[in-house]
Formats: C-alpha cells, structure tokens, sequence
C-alpha cells in the first residue's frame, strides 16, 4: 500500500503516478492506495533533503523523500527500487570487476553511498551486472567538483547513470526477489 502526502501535486504527484504504473507494467510488484494497512510506503516532500527512502521493508510507515530535483519518474522509480529492496548497483559485492570508484573524487558526506556490500547483504540472484540499471549511479554523481569522476567503467562505451526507465534487467532481477510466478 502507498499513501501520497499532502502537498504533493503537479509534477511531484504526476512522478510518483508514472513510477508506480512503471514498476508495475514491468513486474509483478503491485501497488494500491492505503486504507488501514500496518505496513505501507508514504511519499512525502522532502523538500532540501533531496531523494531518498530506506532500503527493503522496514515495517511501518516507509518514508520516500520526493524533494526538491526529485521531479522526474526516473527518479522516483529508482526511490521505490530502494523501498523494494535494492541498493545501489555499483554496491554489489562484484562490482570491482565492472567499475572503479574515486574515493578521492567523492565528497566526504556522500562516500556511504559507495560503499561495497557483501553477498549476505546483497544477492543479484544470478542477474549480471547492469551498468543501465535505474539504480546506477553517474560517473559524476557526488563527485567534489563537477568535472570528476566518481565512477569509472571498465568496460568500454559502457553508460551509467540513467534515471529514465527500469532496466530489463532491473525488472528481471525484481521478479526474482519477489519469486514472481507469471512473467510480466
């Protein structure tokens, strides 16, 4: 179940409508308006603090932070990703095969968002690593300055970054983690 804060109209409420009819045209996971469940996700205007949400089910009242740069459908898709249960994707545990990260390049503040999880944190269930995944981060993302790397691919003309859409195999690996039945 999800429930929409107040205040959060035109563009704010046209991302989360949009992100939600994404996720469920590409997998199995469905959403309906809360009424009196114990569990659910509340959308909210984060306002200066930006994008985020927990990581997996936290029980409760699950926060996703709809605030200020958080306007597009990308964005919000990637902030329910989180509250579905993904990190981030250059934080699998195999991702020093695909990518490279600058600490050196990353603000202080933000390095936690780089971190390396191990496999009883993080299982890809068989799914490779996808460098289109919504949940990637940019090569810049977080950097110092804004002609830094943060993130460096190792494969070549490889992109990162993109906040438009689910991935094939974001959907793919959601499925997975949702034991989906019936392919979407």
């Amino acid at each position: 179940p999800f429930l929409n804060s107040l205040g959060l109209k035109g563009p704010s409420e046209k991302a989360i409508e949009g992100a939600i009819k994404e996720w469920q045209q590409k997998t199995c996971i469905r959403f309906v308006p809360r009424t009196d469940q114990k569990d659910y996700v509340q959308f909210f205007d984060g306002g200066f603090s930006k994008c985020w949400s927990y990581v997996g089910r936290i029980g409760g009242m699950q926060k996703i932070s709809i605030g200020f740069g958080c306007f597009t459908q990308g964005v919000v898709v990637h902030e329910i990703g989180h509250a579905l249960g993904f990190y981030h994707e250059q934080s699998r545990p195999d991702r020093d095969n695909y990518v490279e990260i600058v600490w050196s390049n990353i603000k202080e503040e933000n390095k936690h968002n780089f971190e390396k999880y191990n496999h009883g944190v993080i299982d890809s269930l068989g799914v490779p690593y996808d460098y289109g995944s919504i949940m990637h981060y940019g090569k810049r993302d977080f950097a110092k300055w804004p002609w830094q790397t943060t993130i460096k691919v190792k494969k070549s003309g490889a992109s990162i970054g993109q906040r438009s859409h689910l991935s094939a195999l974001d959907a793919k690996q959601m499925n997975l983690f949702y034991n989906c039945k019936t392919k979407v």
